[in-house]
């Protein structure tokens, strides 16, 4: 979270903005985006929140 808050916080604003303003299809941005922060956090971040070496 520490490293890319910003591009989170974009996809959920685009969800927001997009699905109130536009159309609804753009709500199924917030939950691929809490799919996607959890299993790219788990992936490359340990237990400590360090980065893992690839």
């Amino acid at each position: 979270m520490r490293d890319t808050w910003w591009a989170w916080l974009t996809i959920l604003a685009f969800g927001i903005i997009g699905g109130t303003l536009l159309s609804k299809i753009f709500l199924s941005a917030i939950p691929i985006g809490v799919f996607a922060f959890f299993y790219f956090g788990m992936m490359r971040y340990d237990e400590n929140g360090n980065a893992k070496e690839m």
